[in-house]
Order: C-alpha cells, then sequence, then structure tokens
C-alpha cells in the first residue's frame, strides 16, 4: 500500500492507493474509493471511479512530482509527495514545492479557434488564453497562476498537435 499527499489548487488530499487484482482501492481524505483503469494510449485511461467513466489524459509538467490531469474538457495542475516527505516538508515550513507553471501547451491534437491574448498582456488565473476544437468540441485553455504573456507560439486557424507550445507565461 502506498501513501501520497496530492495538491490541487492549494488544497491537500491523503491518499492511500492499494492495488488489488483488477483494481485499485483507495482512500481519499478518509474515504474509500474503487477505481477500475483501463490504458487507452500512452497517459491516456479510462477510470470507472464508483461507478462513474471518466476519460483522463496525463501528462508530466516539469517537476518529477508535478502532473496535468486532462479531464472533462479541463486541465487539473496536481502535485503528488510521499506521504513521508510531505509531512517532513510541512513539519520545516516549507510550502509545497514547484516552480508555477509558465508554459501552456495544446492538450490534444486540434485546431486553435482563437487566441486570447497578446505578448506583454497580463493575466489571471482561471483566465482563458486560447480556444483549440478537437473532436468538434472547443476546449478552453486557461491560465494556472497569474502572470505575464512572454510569448505567443500559436495563431488563430493553426492546427496543432498535443504538446505543441501555445503561449509562454512569466
Amino acid at each position: 500500500m502506498a501513501r501520497y499527499t496530492v495538491t490541487v489548487d492549494g488544497r491537500e488530499y491523503d491518499i492511500t492507493v492499494e492495488y488489488r487484482s483488477e483494481h485499485y482501492r483507495m482512500t481519499v481524505n478518509g474515504r474509500e474509493v474503487e477505481v477500475y483503469r483501463e490504458d487507452l494510449q500512452r497517459g491516456r485511461s479510462l477510470l470507472l471511479i464508483d461507478n462513474t467513466s471518466h476519460e483522463v489524459d496525463i501528462r508530466y509538467n516539469g517537476g518529477d512530482n508535478e502532473r496535468i490531469v486532462f479531464m472533462q474538457g479541463t486541465d487539473v495542475p496536481l502535485q503528488i509527495e510521499e506521504y513521508n516527505l510531505a509531512q517532513l516538508r510541512k513539519t520545516a515550513g516549507m510550502a509545497a514545492g514547484g516552480a508555477k507553471e509558465t508554459m501552456i501547451a495544446a492538450p490534444m491534437p486540434g485546431l486553435v479557434v482563437d487566441v486570447r491574448v497578446a505578448v506583454g498582456d497580463n493575466v489571471k488565473k482561471n483566465q482563458p488564453l486560447a480556444v483549440i476544437e478537437a473532436m468538434k468540441m472547443e476546449n478552453i485553455l486557461k491560465a494556472r497562476t497569474d502572470g505575464t504573456v512572454k510569448a505567443v507560439h500559436a495563431t488563430k486557424g493553426q492546427s496543432v498537435d498535443k504538446g505543441d507550445k501555445l503561449i509562454e507565461l512569466e
């Protein structure tokens, strides 16, 4: 059994994971959850959580412990730490690590239908930056932190592949 501290939008979750023959038994902040997973492609999985299915795309986000989970049309940045290390960090008075995310990349192949910022613009967390159309759905890419637009690599009408750089913040 493994235990982790997962941080999402500044909120910490205490998660234990136990692999059983065909699924995972997880405890999230004391609540038990059964999770079945089927891998679809590199980084993409279909999860069945409490009888509800979710297609997720999990990507590394810079540091070893940082991930972005694309789920239900939204990017969710998170940080995963081994539980004991997280407790040690807190005891030492250190904040959760990780540099703020400065690169906005395409979460999937698609067409850029709108770019809503320009170089030099100041942006706030959750502000829409660009819109990508993929599989007949529009996906709004939002800033994950406050910052200033350093570079815009995408233009309206441009086709992009998963992982292509779109916008850089500083």
